[in-house]
Order: C-alpha cells, then sequence, then structure tokens
C-alpha cells in the first residue's frame, strides 16, 4: 500500500498500490451501542473509559457508563488498474449519489479519474460493479504531486510541487477538459501538502516555507477560465520558516491542524483566518521532532500525531472559533465568494460555512430605524404643532385621544396589515404613491398661499376653519393630482415601467435623481430666493395693498416651484451624465416588502407616541410667552415657530427619542412587513433584517449552548447597547435644551 485516503467523516476511502492498481469501499471503524443485557460477562467490570476484547471486536466503556461495540471494518470491491502500472503516490475519492468517484496519480505522472459504481442482486445477492472514466494528461511533462478531487465531484485538481495546479472540468467523466491553469506559488518555495477543508470547497496549500494557503472558487465576469470560476487565494496563514510536514483538516468544520519541521503543531481556523492553539511537540517528553501524520478526532476533542515510532494524543478544546471580533464585526471572504462581505447566514447543511456577521443585522436595525423616523417625525410634529397652537379646545378634546388610541395598537396587527394588506397596494400603485409624496405637500402649499388671496371678510370669517378647509381642498386635490399625472411622469422619467427601471432595464439615471434631489433642490431654491429676491421685495412691498402682496407671494411660490424643478433636473442630468446612478444606492430592485412598507407601517406605531409627548411639551409653554408674543405684533405662525417651539425643544427632542426607541427595538412589523432578508444597501425598495426580528426568530430554533445560539444572546447585547447609547446621547442634548431655556 502506498497511499489511501477516506472521504472525512464517512468509511469511504481509495486505496493505492505499489503495482499501479487501487482498491475502494469501506475502511474504518464502526460503533453500535450495547444494551447492559448484552455486554459480555467477562467485560462487565470494565472501568470507565476503559476497554476490552470481545473475539475479533472492541468493547468501550464510556464516562458516561454506556457500554458501545467497535468492529473493525474493510470491505473493499475488486482491484481496478492505474495508468503506467508505477505505485501509485496520491488518491482521493469522493461519495456521490449513485457511486464513488476516484483520482489517482501514479509516481510517473499518470492520472486517471474513474466512477465506480456498485449495485446489489436482490435476488442473487450478486454484487455488479460498473466503472467508467479517462486518462488526463496534464500540460506539464513533469509528474504531479498531488491529485484532489471537488466535493460534487465536477472537477480534478492536480498540483505539482514547484506550484504549478490545473483545474480539470470532469463531469463529462470519459472526457474530461482543462478549465484553469494557476499557481500555488512562486519558486523556490514548493508545495509540499495538499488537503481539502471541511465541505469539499476550499483547498489548503502548505509550501516549504511553512505558509498555509486557502483556495476557493471564485466566479467573476472578467475570468479566463472555461467556466468562468477563478481559484483564489483567500487566506494565508503565516509559518515559522519551516516546512510543513504535515496537514489535516477536521471532519466537522473548517478547522486545520498544521505541524511544521521545527516541531510546532497549530491549530487554525479558516473562515475568519484565526489561530486556535499551538504547540511545540519538540520536546523529547512529547514527539521529540516534528510529526509526519497528524489527525483531528470527529468530535474534535482530540489531537494525534505520530512520527515513524512515536504517537501521542491530547484533549482540547476549541470552544467556539468560528465566533471572533474579527468574524462578528469585520468583512470576510467566505467560501465561493467574490470578495470580503458581510453575512449573516447561520444555518444550513451539514457541511454548510457558517456566517455570523453582525453588521448586516446592525445596518438592518438603523435603515428601519431612519426609514420610519423619515415618515412618522415630519408627521406626529405637524400634527402636535396644530393641534396645541391652532386647534381649538373643543376638538383637541376629541381628536387627541383617538391618536393616542393608536399606541395601543398591537405591533402584530400592525406587521399583518403592513405585510399582507398594505405590500400589495404599494407595489401595484408605486408612481402614484411616490408622486403623491411630493405633490400633497405642494398643493398644501398652494393652498395656504392661495388662501392669502381671498378677500380680507372672507377669510376674518372663516379664520378659525383655515387649515381645516385648505387641508380638506388641497390633499384630496394632490391625491388626484398625483393619480393624474404619475403615467406622464412614469413615462417621461422611467420609460413608462417604473419597476422595469428600477431593475435596470433600460432608462437613463435622470429619472432617480430627480426623485433623490427634489428636497434638496427645494430648500436650495427657497435659500436662494430668500437671500436675492426677499430683501427687495421687502423694500419695494411697504405700500403695496395686501391683496397686491398675497398676489405677488402666490407668484413667488411659484417660481421657487419651478426653479426646485429645474435646479433638480440640472443636477440629475449633471450626475447622469458622469455615469452615476441613483440605482444600486438609493433605489434598485423593487422587492414587495421593503424599507417603503415598514417606513410606513412603522409609522402608525411611532406617531402617536411622539404626538402625545410633543403635544405635551408644547401645551406647557407658559402663557406668558405666548402673550407677549402676540402683543407684540406677531402672528400665531410667528409666536409658535419662533417661540413655543424653541422654548419646548427639549420636550420636542425627548418626543423624537422616545419614538426612536420604539423604531429601534420593533419586531412584529419588521419581521413581516421587511422580508427578513440580511441585505445591506440603502435600497429602499428592498429588504433587510434587524436584531429583534433576528432574535425572534432564530433563537427559538438554534440549540443551546452553540455558536449561533450564543451569537444570538450577544446580539441581544447589541441592541441594549445601541439603544442605551441613543438614550444617553439624547439625554445630554435635552439637557441642553433645558439649561437654555430654563430662565422662560
Amino acid at each position: 500500500m502506498t497511499a489511501v485516503s477516506v472521504e472525512p467523516g464517512t468509511l469511504d476511502a481509495v486505496i493505492g498500490f505499489e503495482d499501479g492498481s487501487f482498491r475502494t469501499g469501506r475502511i474504518g471503524l464502526e460503533s453500535t451501542f450495547l444494551a447492559a443485557t448484552d455486554v459480555p460477562a467477562s467485560l462487565a467490570s470494565i472501568p470507565k473509559r476503559g476497554v476490552g476484547l470481545d473475539g475479533d471486536t472492541i468493547v468501550f466503556h464510556s464516562q458516561t457508563g454506556q457500554f458501545s461495540r467497535i468492529v473493525p471494518v474493510c470491505e473493499l470491491l475488486e482491484p481496478s488498474s492505474g495508468v503506467t502500472g508505477a505505485p501509485l503516490q496520491s488518491v482521493d475519492c469522493t461519495k456521490l449519489t449513485s457511486g464513488s468517484l476516484v483520482a489517482v496519480l501514479d509516481s510517473e505522472g499518470g492520472i486517471r479519474v474513474e466512477f465506480i459504481e456498485s449495485r446489489r442482486n436482490l435476488l442473487t445477492d450478486e454484487v455488479i460493479v460498473t466503472t467508467s472514466g479517462a486518462v488526463i494528461t496534464p500540460t506539464s511533462m513533469i509528474p504531479a504531486s498531488f491529485v484532489r478531487l471537488s466535493s460534487l465531484g465536477d472537477q480534478v485538481f492536480i498540483v505539482w510541487d514547484n506550484g504549478l495546479a490545473e483545474r480539470w472540468d470532469i463531469r463529462t467523466i470519459e472526457s474530461p477538459r482543462l478549465a484553469e491553469s494557476f499557481n500555488l506559488t512562486n519558486a523556490p518555495t514548493r508545495i509540499v501538502a495538499m488537503e481539502h477543508l471541511f465541505g469539499g470547497m476550499a483547498l489548503a496549500a502548505a509550501d516549504s516555507d511553512g505558509i498555509v494557503n486557502i483556495w476557493t472558487g471564485v466566479r467573476s465576469d472578467t475570468a479566463t477560465s472555461s467556466d468562468g470560476v477563478t481559484m483564489t487565494a483567500t487566506k494565508t496563514f503565516s509559518g515559522d520558516g519551516t516546512a510543513i510536514t504535515a496537514l489535516a483538516p477536521s471532519p466537522r468544520s473548517r478547522l486545520l491542524a498544521v505541524a511544521s519541521a521545527s516541531g510546532m503543531l497549530r491549530l487554525l481556523y479558516s473562515t475568519n483566518s484565526r489561530l486556535i492553539q499551538s504547540l511545540d511537540t519538540s520536546d523529547s517528553k512529547l514527539l521529540g521532532g516534528s510529526a509526519s501524520t497528524v489527525i483531528i478526532s470527529p468530535r474534535e476533542n482530540r489531537l494525534i500525531a505520530a512520527t515513524q515510532n512515536r504517537m501521542v494524543a491530547w484533549e482540547f478544546n476549541a470552544g467556539f472559533p468560528e465566533v471572533s471580533f474579527v468574524s462578528l464585526f469585520r468583512p470576510l471572504w467566505y467560501e465561493n465568494y467574490p470578495s470580503e462581505i458581510h453575512a449573516w447566514e447561520t444555518t444550513g447543511h451539514e457541511s454548510f460555512e457558517s456566517k455570523f456577521g453582525l453588521i448586516p443585522l446592525i445596518f438592518g436595525t438603523l435603515k428601519a430605524t431612519l426609514f420610519s423616523m423619515l415618515f412618522a417625525v415630519p408627521i406626529a410634529l405637524c400634527a402636535a404643532i396644530y393641534s396645541s397652537q391652532f386647534m381649538s379646545s373643543r376638538w383637541k378634546n376629541r381628536v387627541k385621544p383617538v391618536i393616542e388610541l393608536m399606541a395601543g395598537l398591537p405591533s402584530v396587527v400592525l406587521g399583518f396589515f403592513a405585510g399582507l394588506v398594505l405590500a400589495p397596494l404599494v407595489e401595484q400603485g408605486l408612481m402614484p404613491i411616490l408622486t403623491s409624496v411630493f405633490l400633497v405637500p405642494l398643493t398644501i402649499l398652494a393652498g395656504a398661499h392661495f388662501w392669502q388671496i381671498v378677500p380680507s371678510g372672507l377669510r376674518s370669517k372663516w379664520a378659525g376653519f383655515r387649515f381645516a378647509l385648505v387641508s380638506l381642498v388641497a390633499i384630496p386635490l394632490g391625491c388626484l393630482c398625483a393619480h393624474t399625472a404619475s403615467p406622464t411622469i412614469e413615462r417621461l422619467l422611467f420609460q413608462g415601467d417604473i419597476q422595469a427601471w428600477l431593475d435596470g432595464r433600460g432608462g437613463s439615471g435622470l429619472g432617480g435623481w430627480m426623485l433623490a434631489l427634489l428636497p434638496f433642490s427645494g430648500i436650495l431654491a427657497m435659500l436662494l430666493l430668500e437671500r436675492l429676491i426677499g430683501p427687495v421685495l421687502r423694500r419695494v412691498s411697504q405700500d403695496w395693498s395686501e391683496q397686491q402682496a398675497a398676489l405677488v407671494l402666490c407668484g413667488k411660490f411659484l417660481v421657487s416651484v419651478g426653479l426646485t424643478l429645474a435646479i433638480a433636473m440640472v443636477a440629475g442630468m449633471f450626475f447622469d451624465s458622469l455615469r452615476f446612478d441613483t440605482r444600486g444606492g438609493l433605489f434598485g430592485t423593487y422587492v414587495q416588502r421593503n424599507a417603503l412598507v415598514v417606513g410606513i407601517g412603522m409609522s402608525f406605531a411611532i406617531i402617536p407616541l411622539i404626538f402625545t409627548i410633543a403635544d405635551d411639551a408644547l401645551s406647557s409653554v407658559p402663557e406668558h410667552l405666548r402673550s407677549a408674543s402676540l402683543g407684540a405684533g406677531a402672528t400665531p405662525w410667528q409666536t409658535a415657530v419662533r417661540v413655543i417651539i424653541p422654548t419646548a425643544a427639549s420636550g420636542l427632542f425627548s418626543a423624537v427619542m422616545i419614538g426612536l426607541g420604539r423604531a429601534v427595538g420593533e419586531t412584529m412589523i419588521v419581521l413581516m412587513a421587511a422580508g427578513n432578508t440580511p441585505i445591506m444597501g440603502w435600497n429602499i425598495f428592498n429588504g433587510f433584517q434587524t436584531l429583534s426580528a433576528a432574535i425572534a426568530t432564530e433563537l427559538p430554533e438554534a440549540a443551546r449552548g452553540t455558536s449561533h445560539y450564543r451569537v444570538l444572546f450577544l446580539a441581544a447585547v447589541v441592541l441594549f447597547f445601541m439603544t442605551f447609547v441613543v438614550n444617553t446621547i439624547a439625554e445630554f442634548v435635552r439637557q441642553r435644551f433645558r439649561r437654555r431655556f430654563h430662565e422662560l
């Protein structure tokens, strides 16, 4: 026997012999539990952690008192021939659903891949073996050193000790084809060991300088290989300058045992490039030199190292190697990913590479909070200002309790409504909704300006109802205008289909830039007109009548609207000419459950809190301040903006912070309306996952004591810390506001 390979976690193996032949089958040890009545009487007195022989089997008494029978297994098929008849120096096998795939390499460079399928005849109990395969002729005439198969059985890797490597596509086993050639190292460094990591998606290559590189396939549009995949070194573990003598992957995780010629034995974890433990075995009490073979036990609690005449076993506890500060808060390069990313993917198949990055959850929490506050804060504060300063006490006593009752709505009901009712409606009427976001406030402002044109007699008569009248006319009119104008706007800016435009199917970036820049353009237009035209109007309007001044203000408003559109269009055309696009940033592919839906749905939970506290803060401003302002000739609006609001600033800020705290910790609304996908991106039209949602959904299913279970508790601590920091900062700001206005 010159070479052997056993698939990790199984008994499937291939053995290579000196005559160039190889045999496949099952070799190893099988263990079965024994009932107390089945334990041989002569072995019943075996102490715990002791063993005894029962014929050809071994009986083991565990620490917990359980007896088990361990039986050696050696079931091999008939020999298969190699290529040249030279001794085999490297073999590998992988178990597929319909058989076994084997790759062998002999000392003269002959390479063969073979698929072996064995079936047992149920009538005759005869095993029927069928084989198919091919000989691979590498591009290099120098005999290779290693041959390794991929876990899916679709590729074979051929490696030379000078670092040259070839990846062959063997999906059609009878006609392999070269997919890629690459270099694992540079001369004069040589490759001395090569192994698959657990899962079979990554290769660990060790060189004569003691460096271990982790290689994985990365798919990219610029790849020169035939299948679009490029083998890339994603992790590098530095060494001590001496050659690696043994390499052993764990059969249950990305743990890797590495022995070097200096006698140093290291345990490495691939995902986060972490050194778990190290041990110097050169001491004569241990190995007395460098290990030629290392093995990690199936339970990852024992490490075995051996030389030609000595073997030592150590118990170790790797803890939770996949969890570290790096894996939690920094981007990592995971297997088969094109680059380093933040990712949260905790469960999958048995060989899944767990990803415990908390950044996507923190980002999702902040994103949900931001978009919810963008909807809730303006509405709640404006409503509080109106109810406390302009609404009659009779109506206020009716309206305020109704809004406060909204705070009692269960969040699961709001989440159900947002996810199952609101989300489909928003998807169907996306363009009218986006248009109304701009047109409804615009019509309200237009109504306020045109109210000034109404004859003074009528205005005085209906002064107490002016806000209600303007709102009752402007809001329906704005919605009607948005519904009417949205098809035209969609055709002009988004080629008639905004969802196709968001998905990147044609169209320029002008429409997206105009949507994003309109609020800033409005502020800029207002500042420009106030700075350039305001002083002139104040100077020349001293002799104007009230009607003339109102008409000029209406004209100024219309000019500001036109200037806003012009600024947004010019800026959008400029950015579009530079090939900048909001798609991939603020906008992107539309997903039904998204941040827009969450913002609207969560605002129903936040608005009552902010409104109630803000209204109380505004109402508690001393009446003498209001009376003094009105007595000095200020209008009610000027009094509210320049006297009442600054005085109540600490209370308003507290209201916003309490609403922020509610948004940060909200669970059911984001769980049902956000899609619960840990995506990082500011696209308002895609989903996300928050810390609270991850805890609520995954903690009941996480096995107690596992890394997943502990990381979820850490996520709860992070959520508490975020809330604590925000509230602490808010308290400092609130105290500053109070000190500024306490003398009033």
